[in-house]
């Protein structure tokens, strides 16, 4: 194993992706930290969050910094806001909706590797502004499905409204 060294991150457009209506900035890195964590922080407005899913390989932990989210998990919807905390352990379906006219949270994921999909996804981010909506590509809900698969999420057969 290679010795760790440390890092210091800021939020800049050179490590950030824009998303659908989000903003992801990748803080620490997966390589940062021997594949323990990474440390995303996201900026979105409402319609970027993701369809109910489940991931095989990694917990999720979300702290919002700013805005008001509602998470649904295993069918059991938590209110979350400014300051507030929720963990998401591997195998169990969830998924979130943003409440407010936009939320900021950081996300941590344990172990890393997930945090490919959105640079799999995403476009890098020309501004730290939140991107404005725009119009989906036809084919965006298989790429969904497929770079999801290759990380070990599997998309929920049901999608629930909340």
């Amino acid at each position: 194993m290679t010795a760790l060294t440390p890092v210091k991150s800021s939020k800049a457009v050179e490590n950030s992706m824009s998303y659908g209506t989000a903003l992801v900035t990748f803080l620490i890195n997966g390589e940062d930290t021997g594949g323990d964590f990474s440390l995303l922080e996201m900026n979105a407005r409402p319609g970027s969050e993701p369809p109910y899913h489940i991931h095989e390989r990694e917990d999720e932990t979300f702290y919002i910094l700013e805005g008001r989210v509602s998470v649904m998990v295993d069918g059991e919807i938590h209110e979350l806001g400014a300051g507030e905390t929720m963990f998401l352990p591997r195998g169990i379906p969830h998924t979130f909706r943003i409440r407010s006219a936009s939320a900021r949270a950081l996300l941590v994921l344990t172990p890393s590797g997930f945090e490919g999909y959105f640079r799999a996804m995403g476009q890098p981010a020309e501004t730290l502004e939140i991107p404005e909506p725009a119009e989906l590509p036809a084919d965006f809900m298989e790429r969904v499905a497929r770079e999801t698969a290759v990380r070990g999420v599997r998309l929920a057969s049901t999608q629930p409204e909340f």
